[in-house]
């Protein structure tokens, strides 16, 4: 009888290490619950090469998803996706950009999740990538500057490694190419010059590379701040001085989608498909 008590007692401390160590892959050294971004199976389950590089073992996947998942912006659970979260949070954006999205991850478990942010996606279609959008008075004369340079890097497709530049696909700013003069910025003063108000599509496209984790070969604050995008998420244009510019870092083309109506300017940034130019 006291085999039988002492054999059931072991089972029982076996039975309650175990739970613990299944616990413990939880919160690794370091003491970071990652629980709210990360679950061991959704994470083999949606990555293949980590199936093949890591195996189904929890914690060698914590540890792969702390090391690169998170960097290369990987979704760790279905409640947590750092696009999403960027897209919904562009404060984050303009402090942490798009070099190690880790920031992103770190600043939800510590914050964010308790602050209520929103961090799920909104489903997309037609390959889209992301989108953003700005709101401009028509009645300006700069609205005028703002359709055209929206229409002029609509359907532009950039190749794998390829390269966009903003200032050359807008053409040059000029009465013969259809600008008109409008209020711009230069030297931290308000003047007046033909093109004004072309800097809110290269804002727009900015957020847009931003959220879809292009970041910026070349970018260049305003001298004074602008309303139509968040604080740090500007991109100033000078003809011959300034511009926008990025590289395709995916490894397939992406297309920019570009449109200005009624008030409303939209860029999208997408997987792209046949029949538009070419860059």
């Amino acid at each position: 009888m006291k085999k039988m008590k002492r054999w059931a007692a072991m089972v029982l401390c076996l039975c309650l290490l175990s739970g613990m160590a299944v616990q413990a892959r939880e919160i690794p050294a370091g003491g970071i619950d990652y629980t709210s971004v990360f679950d061991a199976e959704y994470y083999y389950n949606t990555y293949a090469d980590v199936q093949a590089a890591v195996g189904y073992d929890a914690d060698k996947l914590l540890r792969h998803f702390i090391a690169s998942g998170m960097k290369e912006g990987r979704a760790g659970n279905a409640a947590f996706d750092v696009r999403a979260y960027m897209q919904n949070n562009l404060d984050l954006v303009s402090a942490f950009g798009v070099k190690d999205l880790s920031a992103y991850y770190y600043h939800y478990i510590q914050t964010g999740e308790a602050e209520g942010r929103i961090a799920t996606a909104v489903t997309k279609t037609d390959g889209q990538i992301a989108s953003f959008s700005t709101q401009y008075n028509t009645e300006e004369d700069r609205a005028v500057n703002v359709e055209i340079a929206s229409s002029r890097i609509d359907g532009m497709i950039i190749e794998p490694q390829g390269t966009f530049s903003f200032s050359n696909s807008v053409m040059s700013r000029t009465v013969e190419n259809g600008y008109k003069l409008a209020p711009s910025f230069a030297g931290g003063r308000v003047v007046t010059s033909v093109g004004g108000g072309i800097c809110q599509v290269s804002s727009t496209l900015y957020v847009t590379m931003l959220l879809s984790l292009i970041p910026a070969t070349e970018r260049y604050a305003h001298s004074l701040a602008v309303d139509y995008v968040p604080t740090g998420l500007d991109s100033a244009i000078v003809e011959g001085v300034k511009d926008l510019r990025f590289k395709n870092p995916y490894d397939y083309p992406i297309c920019i989608r570009s449109t200005a109506k009624d008030g409303d300017l939209t860029i999208s940034i997408s997987r792209a498909t046949e029949g538009y130019k070419r860059q």
